[in-house]
């Protein structure tokens, strides 16, 4: 029921709602379609962005490893030094520590510490030391790990850093440097960074160590609490989107350890840096399609007067016909599938208009037809019960008693002829009729038809006549039965169309393509030209022809008054068409009309066996009229 709702929904619509509908059912989808594939492509660009993000992380990370690295190794020869010289004095190594720091400008002081903590050698000399608890943290740390290490250190001041590396000695102690933190800036100092972007440096214990650009004003350097590390754990490197802690600015922060340092670098790009370019090609997208909408409902509309007036006055014209107005018609303007569709329904109601005349014509044949057969059954009854009547009083002549069995016998034919025509149309109407094809003498059939009908030739007053063409004709294919009926038919409307002291006339000749014409011609009234080609259709008549000489307007009267059913010639045409010729009605060279049948020419290979139906009926009609 809810789907039936919906059908009678869009049909009310009408061409305007459907085209609207239409415009909205492809613009949306498509705009969906260009969303879903913005989001796919955004998505990849992310995970470039991503990549790539983490990649200058891994970079600025792999650049403070080697910084601190660079900073590591004079204390790794100086610990060379300090085991080659273990039996010396600690001061013979204040040269080499002077040289070191004199020679690293952000190096603060280097420090020798011995198994218990306790300083051996300081440059420069008077600096004060690390905090003892400093350097029993790190000596109990170089002495776990066996490796060297670096810290942070803000004892000093808060705002300023300073990174305290220590390399175990194998014998115990360590050597100690401190470092400014503010060294770390020459390792950023060339690279461009966006705008608001930033690059940082975080030591072990999360603590701010060098950002770039610097926070103003000074906030606190610990992030412990932040989401920052707490999402990166204890990755190596790794990508988040938040608020920046410092400066409140949301980024995407690329983060990378620093290899043993266990530092991590982190660059942070501003989210509305990344997303604006994917944003202004979003709203340029739903833009356009909003735009492509629009102009596709406007396209519609417009596509909508194009084609709803024509199919308008088209429906309009169809309901008229409809109702039964025959002439109504579409109009026709311009080309183009609408001017196909007015010029096609036009043509549909003009054959429409000829159908409803055929049919009234139909109709009235039918209604003839009826007229006719009734007739011709109760004309003849009436004749042979009558004379049957005066044949049992027994009171007439020899010669009227002969008289009137001849009368009976002909009226008997006459019925004969009826009953073989009415079931010979209910044969071919239902395909049954058939006729067995041999190979025919056309003279024999010629000269048989003349036998048949000369007698009721010459009781009319008429000439019967057969010419044949002195050369042998070839046998033709038909059925030599059903073929003498055809002619003998033919014959018969011929003498009843024909006037006393006419001329009825059978012929055949050869045909020029190879097969043979055969013609039976009179003398008699003829049909009127513009009834012609209707002569051979079921229940049509012809009318006579307007004059014919000698005879007056009374006896075309009683010409057009003749008995009959309009059955003859109709049957006759498809007994022919079923031997593969045709027959053809033309008027005659004077006066009267010609009827010719073509046959084809008998060819060996070509016999089809099978008896006609009605064949019994056919011969004993034949004897009969023998």
């Amino acid at each position: 029921m809810r789907r039936d709702a919906r059908e009678e929904g869009v049909e009310e619509l009408g061409i305007r709602g459907r085209l609207v509908l239409l415009a909205v059912g492809v613009a949306v989808p498509l705009a969906l379609v260009g969303v879903v594939a913005l989001r796919a492509t955004w998505d990849a660009s992310r995970r470039q962005l991503d990549d790539s993000i983490k990649q200058q992380a891994e970079l600025a990370a792999v650049a403070f490893e080697r910084w601190v690295d660079a900073q590591r190794q004079p204390l790794v020869t100086l610990s060379a030094r300090v085991e080659e010289r273990a039996g010396e004095a600690p001061s013979t190594l204040s040269d080499d520590m002077r040289f070191i720091v004199s020679s690293r400008p952000h190096w603060i002081d280097l420090h020798t510490v011995g198994p218990s903590g306790e300083l051996l050698a300081s440059h420069p000399a008077g600096r004060e030391p690390p905090p003892s608890a400093l350097v029993g943290y790190l000596l109990s740390e170089t002495r776990r790990r066996n490796d060297w290490m670096v810290v942070t250190d803000r004892t000093t001041s808060e705002e300023r850093p300073i990174f305290v590396i220590a390399a175990p000695l194998r014998g115990g102690g360590m050597i100690v440097a401190r470092v400014d933190g503010a060294a770390v800036s020459e390792i950023f100092r060339d690279i461009r960074l966006p705008e608001r972007a930033v690059i940082a440096v975080y030591d072990a214990e999360n603590n701010l160590l060098y950002r770039r650009p610097a926070t103003e004003p000074a906030v606190e350097l610990t992030v412990d609490r932040s989401p920052f590390f707490a999402e990166f754990g204890d990755r190596h490197v790794a990508v988040f989107e938040f608020e920046s802690p410092y400066d409140g600015v949301h980024r995407v922060y690329g983060l990378a350890r620093a290899g043993a340092t266990d530092c991590v670098a982190a660059v942070g790009v501003p989210s509305a840096v990344l997303y604006e370019p994917a944003r202004r090609q979003q709203n340029r997208y739903l833009l356009f399609s909003l735009l492509a909408l629009a102009c596709a409902v406007a396209a519609s509309l417009f596509v909508e007067r194009g084609l709803a007036r024509p199919v308008l006055r088209l429906r309009e014209a169809a309901r008229d016909l409809g109702a039964g107005d025959l002439r109504a018609r579409a109009p026709v303007r311009g080309g183009g599938e609408i001017g196909e569709l007015g010029a096609s329904f036009n043509l549909m109601a003009e054959r429409i208009a000829e159908r409803e005349e055929r049919l009234k014509e139909l109709d009235r044949l039918k209604s003839e037809f009826v007229s006719g057969v009734s007739h011709e059954l109760r004309t003849p009854l009436t004749t042979i019960k009558t004379l049957t009547r005066l044949l049992q009083r027994g009171v007439q002549t020899e010669a009227e008693r002969q008289e009137y069995l001849e009368t009976i016998a002909a009226e008997c034919d006459r019925q004969i002829d009826l009953v073989l025509n009415l079931l010979d149309l209910s044969r071919i109407e239902a395909g049954a009729f058939k006729v067995s094809l041999t190979p025919t003498d056309v003279a024999e059939v010629i000269r048989a038809c003349v036998r048949i009908e000369r007698h009721a030739a010459r009781a009319r007053g008429q000439e019967l006549a057969a010419e044949l063409s002195e050369n042998e004709l070839p046998p033709v294919m038909s059925d030599a039965s059903a073929l003498r009926r055809v002619l003998c038919g033919l014959v018969e409307n011929a003498i009843k169309y024909t006037p006393a002291g006419g001329r009825i006339t059978l012929g055949a000749r050869h045909d020029g393509k190879a097969g043979v014409a055969i013609t039976v011609a009179d003398t008699g009234v003829g049909i009127l030209a513009e009834d012609m080609p209707l002569v051979f259709e079921k229940f049509f008549r012809g009318r006579p022809a307007a004059s014919v000489d000698g005879a007056a307007a009374s006896e075309l009267g009683d010409y057009a008054e003749a008995p009959g059913v309009g059955l003859g010639l109709y049957l006759a045409r498809s007994i022919v068409e079923q031997f593969g010729g045709r027959i053809e009605a033309a008027e005659g060279a004077r006066r009267g009309t010609v009827f010719t049948i073509y046959l084809p020419a008998w060819r060996d290979g070509e016999d089809r066996g099978g008896d006609a139906p009605g064949e019994e009926a056919r011969e004993s009609e034949a004897f009969a009229r023998g």
